[in-house]
């Protein structure tokens, strides 16, 4: 099934950590003025001035090129998969490698979507591919490792050769290692290659990928099964990692709402008053509940905090919420994938609604995965993000 290859990286030839930054999609305006301070910080090239489908794709190449020509950034000699240890605040640490994944389509089942994606997103990440011609950031895919059998191969790795080290953008530890031994790119090769994988972060981006890889085959007629845009720039973790974490991201609602108790009911759902529980206490009551029942916790401007629930179906919470709730209830739909700061935009009265809901679990998105179903757009945060900008690759 899935095919992964080492590859020659390009990467930053001094210190990553002030040239770094979140992936694209999570960065905020002043997030991007702040890290573009740094004059080869990574967001220069993913985050060019512009808006979507009007970025200066062009200045963004000509910055990558010059940073190639000044060395800058400069490629590897050596091909070779490389091992990422992240050691988060928390005290979690997760191991996992970066190589070339082979681009499959959604109909073979090799690599496997869990969101929906919109056009936008993905007309805007292409212009940006053909100009550099290159993958930016690595995607982030999970494979299903339940025994942890490349435990040990990957944990033996990441205690060898030291590539890199920094702070990422989250405070979370970054080692950058060389990777496995020839044989342990064998294994780890072997081990994947009977498994399908499923896109984490990055769903927009692939998308992307498979309609640029599209283009260069029509383009050229001696394209071949190995050329670099059959490949893509890939982070593999084991989904049942203990280092990694999903959690929720939220929903907001603006503008003019329907009644909510009226929405709410209708759907089957009992109210509870709970209105004196803060951010931590609302999302445990969540986690109490969410076994036996569909739950969430509806803010309201105003104060209200109401405890909604029924009994558990066959489906995942955020698909009752946006197939039975969200219609209904109106209003201009956004997210927030902070719990704390969503209650205090709602006592502001910047919200009208909001609604907390359970993140899912692992074994909860391969059932829906496999089953060959799609979740609404931003069901899922995974935690940590991976970085842009450790890790590299040219498209020729």
């Amino acid at each position: 099934m899935s095919e992964v290859r080492p590859f020659h990286a390009l990467r930053f030839a001094r210190d990553p950590g002030p040239r770094i930054a979140p992936p694209y999609d999570v960065i905020g305006a002043s997030e991007r003025e702040a890290l573009a301070r740094e004059r080869e910080n990574i967001v220069h090239l993913t985050l060019p001035p512009g808006a979507e489908g009007e970025r200066d794709y062009a200045g963004a190449a000509q910055t990558c090129a010059r940073w190639k020509q000044e060395a800058v950034l400069r490629r590897d000699s050596e091909e070779q998969l490389y091992i990422l240890e992240e050691r988060v605040s928390d005290g979690r640490v997760r191991v996992g490698f970066l190589g070339l994944l082979r681009l499959a389509d959604y109909e073979e089942r090799i690599v496997l979507p869990h969101e929906r994606t919109m056009r936008g997103p993905k007309h805007d990440r292409l212009l940006l591919t053909r100009a550099l011609r290159a993958n930016l950031e690595p995607l982030f895919f999970l494979y299903e490792d339940r025994d942890a059998k490349l435990d040990p191969l990957l944990h033996g790795a990441a205690r060898g050769a030291l590539l890199s080290a920094c702070t990422g953008p989250d405070a979370t530890q970054l080692s950058l290692h060389a990777g496995p031994s020839a044989e342990g790119i064998a294994a780890l090769r072997a081990f994947l290659s009977e498994r399908p994988v499923i896109i984490a972060d990055g769903h927009h981006r692939y998308e992307t990928m498979l309609s640029y890889r599209d283009e260069c085959r029509a383009a050229a007629a001696s394209a071949g099964p190995d050329d670099p845009h059959e490949f893509v720039l890939a982070y593999l973790v084991n989904a049942f990692d203990p280092g990694s974490e999903i959690r929720a991201i939220h929903r907001v609602l603006t503008g003019s709402i329907g009644d909510v108790k009226e929405v709410v009911r209708t759907a089957g759902f009992q109210l509870e008053e709970c209105n004196e529980a803060g951010p931590e206490e609302l999302l445990e009551l969540l986690r109490g509940r969410c076994e036996a029942e569909h739950a969430f916790v509806l803010v309201r401007s105003g104060g209200s905090r109401q405890l909604a629930w029924r009994p558990r179906g066959a489906q995942l919470d955020v698909e009752v919420l946006h197939e039975e709730l969200l219609p209904g209830l109106g209003g201009e739909l956004s997210f927030d994938s902070k719990p704390a700061r969503l209650l205090e935009r709602v006592e502001q009265g910047e919200v009208e609604l909001g609604i907390l809901l359970s993140p899912l679990d692992p074994e909860s998105l391969f059932r829906v995965v496999q089953a060959g179903r799609t979740l609404p757009q931003k069901s899922t945060f995974f935690s940590p993000k991976i970085p842009s900008g450790l890790v590299l690759r040219d498209l020729y």
